[in-house]
């Protein structure tokens, strides 16, 4: 592509305009991002009871009560700090556990970036319910977009896109509830582009999370600093060295799609939204599900082999065969097909130390095989064929092209109520309750009181 056409394209001005927009979002837009937003704070909540959650808390500034400067809450501790702060800290634990949503065509986790940056917001800009839900669509709508713009080539090339295209999320959504100008939009933007980073070589560690953390602790910073004068460049994405040309090498990258900023929505488009059944990277969910389907029917034979065949994509995220931690077994087909054969069952407690060491799972993983399927190669929604061999010579085969959180497989009000509680199990039923039935009236609510005092709530037994 010439670069004086891409020099010229004003991708960055379309955005500002989009973010700072008066919208009007239809019905099932506000109900996908109502979800959404309970999805992830029920996972902000398991995630505070992770190991990582402990040395964030020991190294950041902190109050046991709001002052003028630590005013945000930090979920599940009972403790105040910086909205930058608060948005690292909340960003980190929704995807602690891999269990908050996702997106395609971005290869990314939206609301782990977007909710955490409003509730870190939220304290200083007397953000009403509506106003939430509708920054919240506007930031999903740049994830989405900027998905379709720069992968799969951004994707594979290393680069986490939660944390990447997360940065510039964040920074819009941001820059919305900080009613900044057309002006101070733009440098946020600019200011974001320099900050946005996170490589996929950290899956299966604590860091991956922290990417989610990262965007969100960067777009804050960035809209706040533009806020107070911060200046950056006016065209940080469409530059021959900005954003968009050097995250994908110069090539590869689609300005279109940032030219149609809400056309369609992505919230409400075929793939653009899943909220997980599954605690594990999104690339097990259907091989997870194909594993339990057939698990009833191996009845007490002993297993041969596990066949699954799989997309090309599949292979970039799920990095980890055997794995020695749960967080690697989240990046495991083999141990969620394995654990799924085994346990019956995958939540939250498929993923301890206990579950990784069984002895069972560990006898099953060497069995299982992870192929490219020439049929399934190009599909994005990762699809599953698992065949499982016993050794009566039967083979029980069962095939699950699309996953369960899907827009076609939206979870049911009652498995989003159910998936809360076992997020929340640590802490007390009736205020759990009570914060769960405030969200779910969030977009009617005149004021966010009622969400952030429960989001303050602390665990039975609280770790250090």
């Amino acid at each position: 592509m010439n670069e004086d056409a891409v020099t010229a394209q004003p991708l960055t001005e379309a955005m500002v305009e989009f973010a700072l927009g008066s919208h009007t979002f239809p019905p099932l837009a506000r109900a996908r991002a109502l979800d959404a937003v309970t999805d992830c704070i029920a996972c902000m909540f398991a995630g505070s009871r992770e190991p990582l959650a402990a040395p964030l808390r020991k190294i950041l500034p902190w109050a046991s009560s709001p002052n003028d400067m630590l005013s945000s809450v930090l979920i599940g501790s009972g403790r105040f700090a910086a909205p930058a702060d608060a948005a690292l800290f909340n960003g980190t634990l929704a995807h602690a556990l891999d269990y908050d949503d996702t997106n395609h065509p971005a290869y990314a986790h939206p609301s782990s970036v977007l909710v955490s940056t409003l509730l870190a917001l939220a304290p200083g800009t007397a953000l009403l319910g509506a106003d939430l839900i509708d920054a919240y669509i506007v930031g999903f709508e740049i994830f989405g977009k900027l998905g379709r713009a720069m992968n799969k080539q951004h994707y594979k090339r290393g680069w986490h896109a939660t944390a990447t295209l997360g940065a510039i999320a964040g920074v819009v959504v941001a820059g919305r509830v900080l009613h900044l100008n057309r002006q101070q939009m733009t440098m946020a933007i600019g200011i974001a582009a320099s900050a946005a980073s996170g490589v996929r070589a950290n899956f299966g560690s604590m860091v991956k999370p922290l990417h989610a953390g990262y965007a969100a602790r960067n777009g804050v910073l960035a809209a706040l600093l533009a806020r107070e004068g911060f200046d950056a460049s006016a065209v940080s994405l469409e530059h021959r060295f900005g954003y968009l040309q050097v995250f994908n090498d110069g090539i590869g990258f689609d300005p279109a799609p940032l030219r149609a900023l809400g056309q369609p929505l992505e919230i409400l488009t075929k793939y653009g939204m899943a909220l997980k059944a599954y605690p594990s990277c999104g690339a097990t969910h259907t091989g997870i599900e194909a594993a339990l389907a057939l698990r009833g029917d191996c009845g007490e034979e002993k297993i041969d082999s596990v066949r699954a065949a799989v997309s090309e994509m599949a292979f970039s995220p799920l990095i980890h065969v055997m794995p020695e931690t749960p967080l690697e077994g989240k990046f495991s087909l083999h141990y969620c097909v394995a654990a799924a054969l085994v346990f019956g069952d995958v939540n939250l407690s498929t993923f301890t130390q206990e579950k990784v060491d069984d002895p069972r799972v560990r006898a099953l993983i060497p069995k299982i095989t992870m192929e490219l399927d020439e049929r399934l190669r190009d599909d994005s929604e990762f699809p599953t064929e698992l065949t499982v061999r016993l050794a009566s010579g039967r083979e029980l085969v069962q095939m699950v092209p699309l996953a369960i959180g899907k827009p076609e497989r939206w979870l049911s009000p009652e498995r989003l109520r159910a998936k809360f509680e076992d997020c929340t199990t640590a802490f007390d039923t009736k205020s759990a309750r009570a914060t769960f039935d405030s969200i779910r009236q969030l977009d009617r609510a005149t004021g966010l009181d009622g969400v952030l005092q429960g989001l303050l709530e602390q665990p039975r037994q609280v770790s250090a």
